[in-house]
């Protein structure tokens, strides 16, 4: 299923590069192509979220360090990092992406922020 949902995906992202380089990115042929993609997008991750790693895998081991860190750093400097903040210190320091911290937690940045922050007492 996750890969004809892959497959899915891929077929529309070519669908709408075309029609934004076609009719623009503001057209509503797009934005129907856009919305299609999205929908296609939000399967695929609900296909995925019954998925763990094994008990001390090294990918939760990874994102247990990284998570820990990105904690730290938004207690530290009183705010959640942006992406591209994160990634970039992410990279310089051997921490996983947010994308990778996505998947993993199975929530977006955004509720990755808004968990961080509660576990840390900051004012949302």
């Amino acid at each position: 299923m996750r890969n004809n949902l892959l497959k899915q995906i891929r077929s529309i992202k070519k669908k709408l590069e075309n029609s934004i380089r076609k009719n623009g990115l503001n057209s509503p042929e797009t934005r129907k192509i856009s919305d299609k993609i999205d929908k296609a997008i939000n399967d695929y991750y609900s296909s995925i979220k019954s998925v763990n790693f094994p008990s001390n895998s090294k990918m939760e081991v990874f994102y247990k360090r990284s998570y820990f860190i990105l904690k730290k750093i938004t207690e530290d400097f009183g705010k959640f990092p942006t992406v591209v903040e994160w990634n970039k210190y992410a990279k310089e320091n051997g921490y996983l992406s947010s994308t990778s911290m996505e998947y993993i937690s199975k929530l977006n940045w955004n509720y990755l922020k808004i968990k961080v922050e509660r576990e840390n007492n900051i004012k949302i």
